[in-house]
C-alpha cells in the first residue's frame, strides 16, 4: 500500500542549513588557482 503524497514526512537534504550566498563568489578561475598555490607544473603531462 502507498502513503498520499501529502501524507509523507517531508525529507530534508541538510542544504537547507547552509545560508548561500546569492551569486558567484566573484573571483576568477585564475584567482582561485593562485589562493590555491595551483601551479601549471602540477598539470604536466610525462
Amino acid at each position: 500500500m502507498t502513503v498520499p503524497e501529502k501524507d509523507r514526512p517531508e525529507l530534508r537534504t541538510g542544504d537547507e542549513d547552509t545560508p548561500q550566498a546569492p551569486g558567484g563568489s566573484g573571483r576568477t578561475l585564475r584567482e582561485a588557482f593562485e589562493e590555491a598555490r595551483v601551479e601549471p607544473d602540477d598539470f604536466a603531462q610525462e
